[in-house]
Parts: structure tokens; sequence; C-alpha cells
């Protein structure tokens, strides 16, 4: 069969520090931000923004307000532009409107490097404090781009190895997750960068927040990690960091065809339990939270 992807891409992502409650100052600096990127990286082709890049993570009851419908809001129409300007996949995080009086979601925008929308993926483990705000998505798309099939994962979807799991055996080719995570879980955050690739042997994407948004400090440490959690470009708690880095697609299929046959020697038939209904909250109501 032909190829349905590039042998290897040149991935970025922005480490952005928000003006919370602005979407056009945030889209503005990640436009600024994407056009250096691009200049230094001529073969930029990925670039990913975090979790609700456009509004800031603090804008609490403004969320109403500053929500978007996909794929026609202001800023999203503005983001598909930049997409077709820089000729890359973006993946940008925003609170997604579906209409008075109906829910809002905390979403991944997807646009291909022509500008066109692909998807809006939403949020689907909302933390508790975010459910005042937020509904939770209820589907796991593995979205089709010109570079291949991305599993976008927002934030604390990424602590499931479930979620991912099911990217990958919808035929992900990278793995990409938005964060919000907050000080002071920056080792969870690297932790499950590096265990969701290896576990599905399947490279990946994380981009954070960095700085304060309201009273939340938010840890940075960006990555990308090869299809074994290896990590092969990283970035520390810098506001507006730059990361980059190539990610080999084709050693994906190498590595699982020898090493890396987790998915290949996998018994589902013992599994039961995990696709089991919860019946009773398993987190102490005291656990500290992570976005």
């Amino acid at each position: 069969m032909p190829r349905s992807h590039p042998s290897a891409i040149v991935a970025a992502g922005v480490q952005l520090l928000t003006v919370t409650g602005d979407p056009a100052a945030n889209v503005a600096r990640i436009a600024q931000l994407g056009r250096e990127l691009k200049d230094a990286h001529p073969q930029l082709a990925l670039l990913v923004a975090p979790e609700l890049a456009v509004t800031g993570y603090s804008a609490g009851e403004r969320f109403a307000n500053l929500a978007e419908p996909w794929p026609d809001g202001d800023s999203l129409r503005t983001l598909a532009a930049l997409a077709a300007e820089l000729e890359v996949v973006l993946v940008a995080g925003y609170a997604e409107a579906t209409g008075a009086p109906g829910p809002i979601y905390d979403s991944a925008a997807v646009f291909e490097a022509d500008g066109r929308p692909i998807a809006s993926v939403r949020k689907s483990h909302c933390l508790d404090s975010e459910r005042r705000f937020f509904a939770d998505g209820d589907e796991l798309p593995c979205v089709a781009t010109s570079l291949g099939r991305l599993g976008v994962m927002v934030c604390w979807d990424a602590a499931f190895p479930e979620v991912a799991r099911t990217h990958a055996l919808a035929g992900a080719d990278l793995l990409v997750t938005i964060g919000a995570w907050e000080d002071p879980h920056v080792r969870d955050w690297e932790l499950i960068a590096a265990a969701r690739a290896f576990d599905n042997v399947t490279p990946l994407v994380a981009v954070n927040r960095a700085g304060l948004d309201g009273d939340v400090s938010f840890s940075g440490q960006s990555r990308i990690v090869d299809c074994l959690g290896v990590t092969v470009a990283e970035l520390g708690p810098e506001p507006d960091g730059l990361l980059v880095g190539t990610v080999d697609l084709d050693a994906t299929g190498a590595v699982r065809a020898g090493y890396g046959s987790q998915l290949r020697d996998r018994r589902p038939e013992l599994y039961a339990a995990v696709c089991a209904p919860a019946t009773a909250p398993i987190r102490p109501p005291s656990s500290p939270e992570r976005s």
C-alpha cells in the first residue's frame, strides 16, 4: 500500500504564557511564535499550542462568553489562516461553544496545512473543578491529516492509558498532548509523556502551559519523545518557550517488528475489568488535582 505519511516530520510547540480572557492577544502570540519557528525551521510540519491557549486556563465564569463555535469562531478562523500561511498542521486548545444553552467543551482544534479545519477534539476526562464550566467529551477520534493519523489528548486525558491505547489501536502515527499541567506535578507530566509513548510504541508531542494564569502556576517542560518514550527535545519552565524536534515515524514500524511488541503481545481477553463501568470514585476527595 502507498505511504500514508512522511517518514519523518519536524514538529514544534509553543509553551505559551497566555493573557487570561484575551483571545486576540493569545492568538497573536501563537502566530508570532509560530512564524519565528517557521523562519528558523523551514521544514516545520506540525505546530502545537497548549490546552486553552486561546482563552487562558483560569477564565472561570468568563468561559461562557469566550467559548467559540467550531469551526467558525473568530479565533479559529485566524488560526486556520495561520496554518495555511505557515503550511503546518496546527493543533491548539480553545473553549468550544455548542450554542446557548448548550454545553461548553475544553477542546483541541486541528487544522490541515492548507488551513482546512479538520476536527475539534473534546477533552474526555475533565477534573471536578473543570466540570463547573466544561462538559466531558464522549468520543476519542483519531484525526487523519497529511502527516498521518494524530491521537490528540487534552491534558488529563493522557493520564489514562486507555485513551492513548484507543488511539494506537485506531492507527495513530503520532500522539499529541496539549496541557495546562500545573506546579508542582511536573514529574507526573514527564512520566506520562514517556509512558504513553512506550505503552503504545508511538511517538508523542506534549506541549504544556508555562508561567502564571490567575493564581495557578504552570510547569512547562514541553517535550517530544520517540516511540519508546526517549526524549528527543524538551524545554524547561520558560514562558513562551519554543520546542522543536524531528519525529521519526518510520522508526515506529521497525521497533514494533522487534523489541516494541506491546501491541502485538496484547491479550484483550484478560482485560475485561478495564472496560467495566466505574461504580465508585477511587480517588480520595482530598487528592491534589491536575489539569
